[in-house]
């Protein structure tokens, strides 16, 4: 079924040019044969190929007879991950797809879709489920960084653009929004958190109210940091009966503090999808406590830790807060990867709360991704003095270094987790996150200290740590995170435009509608006529 959805939507990309050129490869026949099939693409043309070939092979196999550069991107399906990667023939420049009208076809390769098939026959274009339209909206997309229009088809964004363009795909049954200059956003993905899991010291009595509290804040995704065999078992459950509102990638942990878990998690596979809202994320390991004051391991322990999980092809995301822990855990992934690069792995550091140099380029080096979250040291005051104390305060919370070292980071807020525990009145709202992220003031309204003054990032940074930026460190960057056709309609639409708000008014801004898979999962209160009917 993925095979064929994305098939659609990319016939239905070309349909709405009223350009379709779709070509497949049956199963069994030489992929030798392409060429010959559709005489490859025009000169200086797009043109997109979905790859179903055999395992073990690549698109570069089957695309090979075309020449250099005639097939500019394909798409395959991640063993790994089971999610649709794009992947680009000797044009390693491009990280995006292209404009809607530079596409000329679409080619199919394999044999799981349908029987061989050519066609070459405009039509009208395809009518689209909700289109938002007459706003601001932030894509998150580097080439294509603003539009005023988003159609939605079914769970799939399936053009954006301006409202000409976008409103062209409209018809009977198109529920129009008028977003009358308000800001569609791509979902928000909290990279870090415990909103599930830890409910109840957030103040939740079922998982249900935990669910909704995220959906209100703008969350379509979480990343829980602690699921255990029960806390899975209950995930399975809720999704079951279709109340997993929102999508969860679930860390199962190996250890808590000094007790160790085996190997259960050895039960599952590495990205393991139960459904589009359920799929497991990757291995947690405690590492420190106390501040980084307690460490669980040795530096031997934590090898043979991670080599095992690493080798058996588990994501590892590993809390470490102190610079002791710091090195133990680099060691570890070093000697893990064995100079092999960190893209096809992607390990995680989660909180990374105090850094020193060295640390930070060896960081940047190894392509080890930074997981923090946006925590004020002004609202842990006994912390930063009777801890850290003068000598480490400007290692403490480097998130603009991280960035301008070129660090893959993403952002969270460990919620329902403050200072020094669980804060049920923490409200883990992106806005207020990104506020933190930007004054670095929290919620006790203390100015931020000089050396807390320097590593501010600005609004845009810390949108993207919280969308595109999370959706990387979850291997979902091709399929969420962005508003891009093809992706996932997951969307939020904001009151206000965060990048043009004064930063004294972030706050303010409200989460007026929040979509999963192109349905509303939540409506604010005053705001029904912006929330279309799915």
């Amino acid at each position: 079924m993925r095979r064929k959805r994305l098939v659609v939507t990319l016939a239905a990309i070309a349909l709405a040019l009223g350009s379709l050129a779709f070509w497949m490869l049956p199963s069994g026949s030489s992929e030798a044969g392409l060429g010959a099939m559709h005489n490859c693409a025009p000169a200086g043309k797009w043109s997109i190929a979905v790859w179903d070939g055999p395992s073990g092979t690549s698109p570069a196999d089957a695309l090979s007879t075309c020449g250099a550069g005639a097939v500019d991107a394909a798409y395959s399906l991640d063993p790994q991950t089971q999610a649709w990667m794009r992947w680009f023939a000797d044009r390693p420049e491009l990280n995006n797809l292209p404009p809607l009208s530079d596409v000329q076809g679409i080619i199919v390769l394999g044999g799981a879709l349908a029987s061989p098939t050519q066609t070459s026959s405009p039509g009208p274009p395809p009518q689209a489920d909700v289109i938002f339209y007459h706003g601001t909206v932030l894509t998150m997309d580097t080439q294509h960084p603003q539009a005023q229009a988003v159609a939605v088809r079914g769970d799939r964004i399936v053009a954006v653009g301006s409202d000409d363009e976008v409103l062209n795909m409209s018809g009977p049954g198109t529920a129009l929004v008028d977003l009358e200059g308000r800001t569609l956003l791509p979902g928000f993905i909290d990279s870090h958190a415990h909103w599930i899991g830890d409910r109840e010291s957030a103040g939740h009595s079922t998982s249900e109210e935990a669910i909704q509290a995220a959906l209100e804040n703008g969350w379509t995704s979480v990343s829980e940091l602690f699921v255990n065999q029960d806390r899975l078992d209950e995930l399975l459950s809720l999704d079951q009966q279709a109340h997993l509102r929102l999508r969860v990638n679930a860390y199962l942990p190996l250890n808590w503090g000094e007790e160790k878990f085996g190997d259960w998690y050895q039960a599952y596979e590495p990205g393991q999808e139960f459904s589009s809202r359920l799929r497991i994320g990757g291995v947690k390991i405690f590492l420190d406590t106390n501040w980084g004051q307690t460490l669980f391991f040795s530096q031997a322990e934590l090898n043979e830790l991670v080599a095992e999980a690493h080798e058996a092809g588990f994501q590892i995301a590993v809390h470490s807060v102190g610079e002791a822990s710091q090195d133990l855990l680099l060691n570890a992934y070093e000697n893990a990867l064995q100079g092999e690069s960190n893209e096809t792995h992607r390990h995680r550091i989660e909180h990374v709360v105090v850094l020193r140099d060295d640390q930070l380029d060896r960081m940047q080096r190894l392509g080890i991704i930074a997981s923090f979250q946006f925590f004020v040291p002004a609202d842990c005051p006994e912390v930063m003095e009777d801890v850290f104390g003068p000598e480490l305060l400007p290692r403490v919370a480097r998130w603009r270094d991280l960035l301008e070292a070129g660090v893959p980071s993403m952002g969270g807020t460990d919620s329902p987790w403050g200072c020094e525990a669980a804060d049920p009145s923490k409200k883990n709202s992106p806005m207020e996150e990104i506020h933190k992220a930007v004054t670095r003031i929290g919620e006790s309204g203390v100015p931020p200290a000089e050396w807390q003054l320097d590593q501010r990032v600005t609004v845009e940074q810390a949108l993207r740590l919280i969308t595109i930026d999370a959706a990387y460190g979850t291997f979902e960057e091709n399929m969420k995170g962005s508003i891009e056709v093809g992706k996932l309609a997951d969307l939020v639409i904001l009151s206000a435009d965060p990048l043009a708000t004064p930063v004294e008014q972030l706050t303010d801004i409200e989460v007026v509608m929040t979509m999963v898979g192109g349905h509303v999962e939540h409506c604010g209160q005053g705001y029904q006529s912006l929330c279309p009917a799915t």
